[in-house]
């Protein structure tokens, strides 16, 4: 199938590979179904999480594992209720600052994949982290935690 994306623009994509939301990104609660998009360049640290449903919803995702030291939430029940059982892969939510170095990203409320379902879902973690971690902080002290 074919989706218009607010950054690539028509592109592509099978419909088994679309990332269906079984609870909603916070304030989209309207939107279900998401492509994510990989630039092989930036090295699986970063992905768009585009929105099939409506092409001006995008979000840059930041992968803690990649980028973040330290960073091992522990998941709330409600993760597995609501994804099942499966290998979770979790990314943060990216605000792209004009200066790409002054980004931050929300590793309190992190976006959980669940890989064998291919489900998703943003959830609040009740472990103390911040909503707005510089995510270049992460390279000069080496951890979150």
């Amino acid at each position: 199938m074919k989706i218009m994306t607010r950054d690539f623009g028509e592109i592509a994509v099978e419909e088994q590979d679309l990332i269906t939301f079984a609870a909603p990104i916070f304030g989209f609660e309207h939107l279900t179904k998401f492509a994510v998009l990989m630039d092989d360049t930036l090295d699986g640290e970063f992905v768009w999480l585009q929105s099939a449903e409506d092409s001006d919803v995008c979000f840059v995702l930041a992968s803690p594992a990649r980028l973040i030291p330290g960073y091992a939430p522990t998941l709330p029940d409600e993760v597995v209720q609501t994804l099942g059982e499966g290998t979770y892969e979790l990314w943060n939510v990216m605000v792209v600052a004009e200066d790409f170095r002054a980004s931050t990203v929300n590793l309190k409320s992190p976006v959980v994949f669940n890989l064998t379902s291919n489900q998703a879902m943003q959830t609040i973690l009740e472990d103390s982290f911040p909503i707005r971690y510089p995510l270049f902080q992460a390279e000069k002290e080496g951890a979150v935690c």
